[in-house]
């Protein structure tokens, strides 16, 4: 018998879990509370083409998202900084990865699913102070580039996208029979809330991570975390409930 389960994502972003998930004969229904817009960030591509003019030492690219590879790679050709596609990237865990080496990225380090735990995982790799490139989103946890800095290293941040609201009106219908939720962010549990009439929907709530799940208590939505902060591991969690 099939079950459904709400993820506050677009069916793009679906893929991957879904995959994960049709062994278990659990469906996905998205519901994308959030829509991703392309971001122009003169500023900061404009300190980036400075910093790489003047630096004498090898750059690291960071990446906390799997939308942000493909408009960094867009913006780098845009910008006439080819030459960033090149250098070093670590990425926040396997999904981001892979939506880096599909954009033709440079791998190197992968982290367990966390911004902090990339940090510092980034910051045990390298010898001394490096500029390091943060490809990322508007909304933007500060834990990574705090780490970075504070251990000396030089960030330089470059918007590539922005989340913004979905329309209420663009909302597709909830469905019958959802035997779950899935939060994926903590700004995705504030609109699903509003989105379901401001009381969450009564079934088994979940979190990709620490802070979503922090961010949810606080509006008042008990939610579960996978012991890691991975799709395997949110998987598995499904299967099992």
């Amino acid at each position: 018998m099939s079950r459904f389960v709400l993820i506050t994502r677009h069916p793009s972003d679906c893929a991957e879990l879904q995959g994960l998930l049709d062994s278990c004969g659990i469906t996905l229904r998205p519901y994308p509370v959030l829509r991703i817009e392309d971001s122009a960030d003169d500023d900061g591509w404009r300190a980036v083409a400075d910093r790489v003019a003047i630096s004498d030492s090898s750059q690291w690219l960071v990446l906390a998202s799997p939308r942000a590879p493909r408009r960094f790679v867009a913006n780098c050709t845009k910008q006439g900084l080819a030459n960033l596609l090149h250098i070093p990237a670590a990425a926040v865990g396997p999904s981001t990865a892979r939506a880096a080496e599909e954009a033709g990225l440079r791998i190197e380090l992968i982290g367990p699913g966390t911004g902090t735990a990339l940090a510092r995982a980034l910051v045990k790799k390298l010898d001394g102070p490096t500029p390091i490139v943060f490809a990322c989103g508007h909304d933007r946890r500060p834990e990574l580039p705090q780490i970075l800095s504070e251990a000396g290293h030089t960030v330089l941040p470059v918007e590539v996208y922005r989340m913004v609201p979905t329309p209420p009106r663009e909302l597709p219908p909830l469905g019958p029979s959802l035997d779950a939720v899935i939060l994926t962010s903590p700004r995705a549990a504030s609109l699903y809330l509003d989105g379901v009439g401001g009381l969450p929907l009564p079934c088994l709530h979940w979190a990709l991570g620490p802070t979503t799940r922090a961010a949810a208590a606080a509006l008042g939505i008990e939610c579960r975390t996978p012991e890691e902060p991975t799709m395997q591991s949110l998987a598995e969690e499904l299967c099992k409930n």
